[in-house]
């Protein structure tokens, strides 16, 4: 082995070793901040910061209120959006009426697609006031359908599963 082999495994030991380290040293802050964020969108999605949320599982968390159970929130993905995969929280009371939507992730064109972020447009809101007449946007019918789909197939699962 020469001198430059060497010197360049030395190096990429070294730097290694640093990322190891570094993020061995911060993975609880990470975890936690990971953690303040979802319970963030939780308490955005619900649209109620008095609210008790219990996680289930990783998709799934219940939500109480001083009354008890008031519904729950699940993590709902569907791949037909523009460009692929979009994943939104659905928030449903205990009658299955659709509380609120937001959108976790997506990859949709910036500035067409992107209007299902609540931050960028009140599209998303339409769900709060009734799931079954919300409107698609035109330039972006594909991604407005896709999450309109999405929340409806989510609430007929969970009204199914709910049935006695």
């Amino acid at each position: 082995m020469n001198l430059r082999q060497f010197t360049l495994l030395a190096l990429t030991v070294i730097c290694g070793s640093l990322v190891s380290g570094l993020y061995a040293i911060t993975r609880d802050q990470i975890n936690s901040n990971r953690e303040q964020f979802e319970q963030r969108q939780l308490h955005a999605v619900i649209n109620d910061d008095t609210v008790t949320v219990t996680k289930v599982d990783q998709a799934h968390y219940l939500f109480s209120n001083e009354h008890g159970a008031a519904g729950s929130v699940a993590l709902v993905t569907t791949h037909a959006g523009y460009n692929g995969k979009i994943t939104l929280w659905v928030a449903t009371n205990v009658a299955g009426d659709v509380r609120g939507v937001r959108i976790a992730a997506h990859q949709e064109t910036p500035g067409i697609g992107d209007i299902i972020e609540r931050d960028v447009s009140e599209w998303i809101d339409q769900f709060e006031a009734s799931a079954k007449q919300v409107d698609s946007v035109s330039g972006a019918t594909i991604t407005t359908r896709a999450v309109i789909n999405a929340v409806r197939r989510h609430r007929e699962d969970d009204l199914e599963d709910n049935m006695p």
